[in-house]
């Protein structure tokens, strides 16, 4: 039998980047404050029912996919009898990965270099995406989201354990 961390860091790395791609899509100034400065700027600021739309994807967002959907992956993957080495090494993985997905191909990738029209809002100068500070911003956010994983995955070991 194979080990199931690899099929679950694909579909879990899957499911994060589609949530992101398709809110990005759908309702871009949901995510108006990751915009690079000279672009937030230039937007008008979110009106209350954006902000209420903040809140709800940011619920949905950390509390169902950077949150729930690990453990989840840990409980289908090996059940509910599971050493803590396993929990934690199962959730660091799949947190870790979907922060290089998010900062590698999503931020760098995607939104930096092919700047499709779909995601880059129409009214913003592609340079403003592309500043020095941006892709150091994208690197430490990798380095956050790892930690985080890290942390959650420390805390569910202590759960399972």
């Amino acid at each position: 039998m194979t080990n199931p961390i690899y099929l679950h860091t694909l579909a879990y790395c899957a499911i994060f980047a589609s949530y992101l791609i398709v809110s990005l899509v759908g309702y871009p100034r949901l995510w108006l404050r990751h915009y690079p400065a000279a672009v937030r700027s230039k937007q008008a600021p979110l009106s209350s029912r954006e902000r209420l739309l903040v809140i709800a994807n940011a619920l949905v967002f950390v509390g169902g996919i950077v949150l729930g959907l690990p453990v989840l992956s840990v409980l289908l993957a090996y059940g509910s009898e599971v050493d803590p080495d396993t929990v934690f090494r199962h959730i660091a993985t799949l947190g870790i990965s979907a922060s290089a997905v998010d900062w590698l191909i999503l931020d760098w990738l995607l939104i930096r270099t092919w700047q499709p029209k779909w995601i880059v809002p129409a009214d913003t100068d592609p340079a403003d995406w592309r500043q020095p500070a941006d892709f150091l911003r994208d690197a430490v956010g990798f380095l956050i989201g790892s930690l985080i994983a890290l942390g959650w995955a420390y805390l569910m070991a202590g759960v399972f354990g």
